[in-house]
């Protein structure tokens, strides 16, 4: 939250920076709310908590993907030449 302006939790921690509807976090609260489901259907029937690897890695590789492709997307869109630390804010000089 950007701090002067107020929303509920919920608006908060679905949306993006700027306030608009983050679909990576909405989806990734679609599957959460799923899987929770599922482990306690399971848990129910076998009496038996299972193993939770490979389900927090279904979770995290889907948001992971979606970020990854967001963050790709930036780099290949962005023209420019990079600054910062590696050029300390000036053009690279020209290789001989």
């Amino acid at each position: 939250m950007n701090g002067d302006v107020k929303r509920p939790f919920w608006a908060w921690a679905f949306s993006e920076a700027d306030g608009t509807a983050s679909f990576t976090r909405i989806a990734t609260g679609f599957i959460l709310v799923f899987a929770c489901a599922w482990v306690t259907a399971i848990v129910i029937k076998n009496r038996v908590l299972p193993d939770f690897n490979g389900l927090s890695i279904f979770v995290g590789t889907l948001y992971g993907l979606n970020r990854a492709s967001a963050v790709a997307a930036a780099v290949i869109s962005t023209n420019k030449p990079t600054t910062g630390a590696l050029t300390n804010g000036k053009s690279p000089a020209p290789i001989p």
